[in-house]
């Protein structure tokens, strides 16, 4: 069910041929803009609404703001002189194109994607509450919400839209399915309920920013219109995402990012494959450059015996150990950080110390974790373990 699309999805993830396309933040290109436009080719038709969270007032400044989960220099964007109530996507960006305010348009457009997607897994929590309030049965709509999810989660993850709506929900799947054989909710359930109503809470400023779906009460709907609404917007959000998209991008730009402690370049500090870690001190990260010529650690001094290389995986908190994670949006992210054992985020841990696993490099382990005697992504034995101290740029 929902679960197992879900997981199944991941697990492909990683085998997709990979598009690498490298955005800065700070810089917002009209390339950048562009990639997009291609990349949501069908979502640049629809028109935006005035809306009270994606076009508010900072100081008599009419501002928009930014969607990303990580922390960058502007939490907003100006968008003074242009129009954008009742105004198609495609227009508004033309319009922030024309005048060149790149950035403008970027936000523009992920808010629109992240507006959508909010708001498609808002309606379902609607609609999963007020049928299980009618006792019917809701497991063959889970079944199309979760397709339809499994997507929206790889373009969020791939964006840097926050998460916390997908994992809610599925937390609440998760939390309950020992109750009802094959997610067959069609008792009235008060908790069940109750932990629906959670997930809407944390969505509701950022929903109905786009004219489609349209904004409807589904409260005293009979069963027939509940399950008309529930199609129609399986539809609406299946019209509005791309058949395909790459499942990566690397993004630099944001605050506390990771500098190569030898170069001090910020090239490699995003979503890529390899990094490499001194040997013994544990301190990195370094490019590949670095890896090669540095002799001492440039951060405690000590010789250099060697080098290890890292392959990190950040789980969603949902996903069972079995099944392939989530690509990172960025590893070297400690406040994101999970470990791929038992799941939890590391900065809670007692000690939160991030590891990995020596030969095959895989990680984030955990303290708690680290004496694990397999590695969970690989089941290659393990020979040692290596404590990874990672240098930001302040």
């Amino acid at each position: 069910m929902i679960l197992n699309i879900v997981k199944l999805t991941l697990f492909f993830i990683k085998i997709i041929n990979q598009t690498f396309c490298d955005v800065d933040l700070t810089n917002i290109k009209h390339a950048d803009v562009q990639i997009l436009q291609r990349e949501f080719p069908k979502i640049m038709n629809v028109s935006l609404k005035e809306h009270p969270y994606y076009m508010k007032s900072n100081n008599g400044v009419m501002v928009c703001p930014v969607p990303y989960s990580h922390v960058v220099d502007y939490a907003e964007v100006p968008y003074e002189g242009i129009e954008i109530i009742d105004r198609r996507l495609e227009d508004v960006v033309y319009n922030c194109v024309a005048e060149k305010k790149y950035s403008l348009a970027y936000i523009i457009i992920l808010n629109a994607i992240e507006s959508i997607g909010v708001t498609y897994i808002y309606q379902f929590c609607e609609f999963a509450i007020e049928m299980n309030k009618l006792g019917a049965d809701i497991s063959f709509y889970l079944d199309q919400f979760s397709e339809n999810l499994s997507e929206l989660v790889i373009i969020f993850n791939k964006e840097w839209i926050s998460l916390e709506p997908y994992e809610c929900i599925l937390n609440v799947y998760k939390k309950h399915e020992h109750k009802y054989k094959n997610y067959e909710f069609n008792n009235v359930d008060d908790e069940y309920m109750s932990d629906l109503l959670s997930c809407k809470n944390l969505m509701t400023d950022k929903v109905y920013f786009l004219t489609e779906p349209a904004e409807i009460l589904m409260n005293n709907m009979t069963i027939d219109n509940l399950i008309m609404t529930q199609t129609h917007n399986d539809t609406i959000i299946k019209d509005a995402l791309p058949s395909h998209i790459p499942a990566f991008k690397n993004i630099t730009g944001y605050k506390y990012q990771t500098l190569c402690t030898g170069c001090r370049k910020l090239s490699h500090s995003g979503n890529i494959v390899v990094i490499y870690i001194f040997l013994p001190c544990g301190h990195g990260w370094s490019c590949r450059y670095c890896s090669v010529v540095m002799k001492q650690c440039p951060v405690c001094h000590q010789p250099i015996t060697g080098t290890q290389d890292i392959h990190i995986k950040t789980p969603a908190l949902i996903v069972e150990k079995d099944f392939t994670s989530l690509p990172p949006r960025c590893f070297l992210d400690g406040r994101e950080a999970r470990c791929i054992s038992c799941r939890n985020q590391i900065k809670y841990v007692d000690p939160p110390s991030k590891h990995v696993m020596i030969p095959c490099g895989d990680g984030w382990y955990c303290s708690k974790c680290i004496d694990n005697n397999s590695c969970t992504l690989c089941d290659v034995p393990i020979k040692d373990s290596l404590r990874v101290k990672l240098q930001d740029n302040e």
